[in-house]
């Protein structure tokens, strides 16, 4: 990631001396430092399209799928697919019968869905609003807003799917089976972006931990570290966690877990153009290693 010269043995050690004044100023002037690199690495490598964040979404609006952004969804669905098979029957053709659907669930005269119809929609297909399938149509639908999908967004979704799929029972054999890694990369950083409500730039740290469990909860390539990362992000007593979660640091992750993941905790240096919040969360680790080694009662 850039020319970073690490830190010699002796020089680590020596830190341990400092005075608390100056371990702070030492840390604060790295971390400065290392800002001002990222912030060249990031004009210099900031290929990826981004999103623009919506500004228009009304949050007195969406009481029942907030829930799926901060985790706490708990619904018993138990309607299937019996409610539109007679739309089905009566199409003539696929065009028909995805407009039917589509009107089936829109509930305004521009026959977009709004949260009502996602959650009439999630229902009917036998999945959880929070669940991973439904954050993967969503993707296919390339959809801008949370909460709602637009007539375009919805029928692309189904045409993404498959040219067979205008009724629930196909559309949701098919996402289950869908092969989303050609687009893993691009699937991870939507997911980001429609994150963002009310006109946020950064997404709060609660909601990007159930962004990352629910992007990760059905993914092959699972990063080792994402479950620890999720915690460290978690844990209340951390006074180093911030409030917000940049998309740099979003981005960056998959890249930094295969680091850890391919060289381990002591490999990693915190003097490279790493955004700082991995500095903490690399720290920690370092220091339960340790402290179980510790542990471990020597044998005799």
């Amino acid at each position: 990631m850039g020319q970073c010269i690490r830190k010699a043995p002796t020089e680590r050690s020596s830190m341990s001396h400092r005075t608390p004044q100056q371990s702070n100023l030492s840390k604060h002037t790295k971390k400065k430092t290392k800002k001002e690199t990222y912030d060249q690495y990031r004009h210099t490598n900031s290929s990826t399209t981004i999103l623009e964040p919506r500004r228009d979404v009304p949050l007195n609006k969406i009481p029942e799928l907030l829930s799926k952004i901060t985790g706490t969804l708990s619904s018993t669905l138990s309607s299937s697919f019996d409610r539109l098979q007679s739309l089905s029957q009566s199409s003539s053709n696929s065009t028909d019968r995805r407009l039917q659907l589509l009107k089936h669930y829109s509930t305004n005269d521009d026959e977009s869905i709004s949260v009502d119809g996602i959650v009439r929609f999630c229902s009917d297909l036998s999945v959880e609003p929070d669940s991973y399938e439904v954050l993967l149509f969503c993707f296919l639908c390339r959809a801008k807003q949370m909460y709602i999908l637009t007539k375009e967004e919805f029928l692309l979704g189904l045409q993404t799917l498959g040219n067979h799929v205008d009724n629930l029972t196909d559309l949701r054999s098919s996402l289950f089976n869908y092969n989303i890694l050609p687009y893993e990369h691009e699937f991870y950083i939507w997911t980001y972006h429609f994150g963002l409500i009310d006109g946020q730039r950064c997404i709060t740290t609660s909601n990007a931990t159930s962004l990352w469990r629910l992007f990760y909860s059905k993914h092959v390539n699972k990063p080792d570290i994402v479950d620890r990362w999720l915690s460290y992000l978690e844990d209340d007593s951390n006074n180093d966690i911030p409030k917000a979660i940049t998309c740099d640091t979003w981005t960056i992750f998959p890249q930094f877990a295969k680091f850890i993941q391919s060289n381990g905790y002591e490999a990693y240096d915190d003097n490279e153009a790493w955004p700082c919040l991995f500095d903490g969360f690399v720290e920690k680790q370092l220091a339960y290693q340790q402290q179980n080694q510790t542990e471990i009662p020597s044998s005799h």
